[in-house]
């Protein structure tokens, strides 16, 4: 029974120390960069020794694949079934509008560390890729028989960039009235099939 108790213990710590590394290396990528930050910083980081870090993950891959698993269970990117009930552009806009607010909150520091440096190497790409074809999927499905009107998904894409989202929250509106008032400006352009467009023909 004590040696159960002891390797339950050992594992425990083990656990520990990788989640430390990997929280680590996160805020070095988000204050160097992925591609200046190396393995030694983030052993010093961590305050591991390098044998310990390499136990952890032999190789730079193998941290970085860690640390896109754990992107990817905290951000949680919604699904097609948000918009499960609606029928109306107004609706699926202002559901998509929502959830992608609620998106970017819990996503912040991930869109720190993009900002300092786009994931489009190693581990990244895969994860990156799979990323867009979700946010693809739930954009045109949004626009439904305005999915392949290129301005539509052109604005769409704009209108629920982070950068766009935060410059109308702008420090005075909650995440849900930034979506409603991004919603509501587009959704009569969009539910005119975007006939008001100059160059529309």
């Amino acid at each position: 029974m004590p040696r159960t108790y002891r390797l339950g213990r050992r594992s425990a710590q083990k656990d520990l120390t990788r989640t430390r590394i990997v929280e680590a290396a996160i805020d070095l990528y988000i204050e160097l960069g992925i591609s200046r930050t190396t393995m030694q910083q983030v052993a010093r980081s961590a305050d591991v020794a390098p044998g310990t870090l390499r136990n952890h993950f032999p190789s730079r891959d193998d941290l970085d694949r860690a640390i896109v698993d754990r992107a990817l269970a905290e951000m949680q990117a919604p699904d097609l079934s948000i918009y499960n009930g609606l029928s109306t552009i107004g609706e699926r806009l202002t559901r998509l509008s929502r959830e992608t607010g609620a998106f970017l909150d819990r996503a912040g520091r991930w869109y720190k560390m993009w900002l300092r440096e786009p994931m489009v190497t190693g581990v990244w790409v895969e994860a990156g890729a799979a990323y867009g074809a979700t946010w693809d999927r739930l954009f045109r499905e949004a626009l439904g028989p305005l999915a392949d009107e290129a301005d539509a998904m052109a604005i769409l894409r704009a209108t629920m960039h982070p950068t766009f989202f935060e410059a109308v929250q702008s420090g005075t509106r909650s995440t849900d009235q930034t979506a409603d008032l991004i919603a509501a400006a587009l959704t009569p352009w969009l539910e005119a099939g975007g006939r008001d467009r100059p160059n529309a023909r």
